[in-house]
């Protein structure tokens, strides 16, 4: 399993971080999105995106930061 984070400027609510979980192949198992300065939080647990495109422009990331994101968003965070 890899874990990457990538994040986009959204107007009005700041940056928005997006969480993805994937197989090794690259293949997207489920999207967490979360926005910091509103503290919105959006579970993708069937992503329409199924591969990812240009993963070598995101960041690292690991279980642990992808699932403290995904329980906030389930409100057991």
């Amino acid at each position: 399993m890899k874990y990457l984070k990538t994040s986009q400027f959204v107007p009005m609510k700041g940056e928005a971080w997006m969480y993805y979980e994937c197989e090794d192949d690259l293949s997207v198992n489920r999207v967490v999105t979360h926005i910091p300065m509103t503290g919105e939080t959006t579970l993708t647990p069937d992503p329409v995106m199924r591969v990812l495109f240009r993963p070598e422009m995101m960041l690292p990331s690991n279980e642990a930061e992808f699932v403290k994101h995904w329980k906030i968003g389930e409100g057991k965070g």
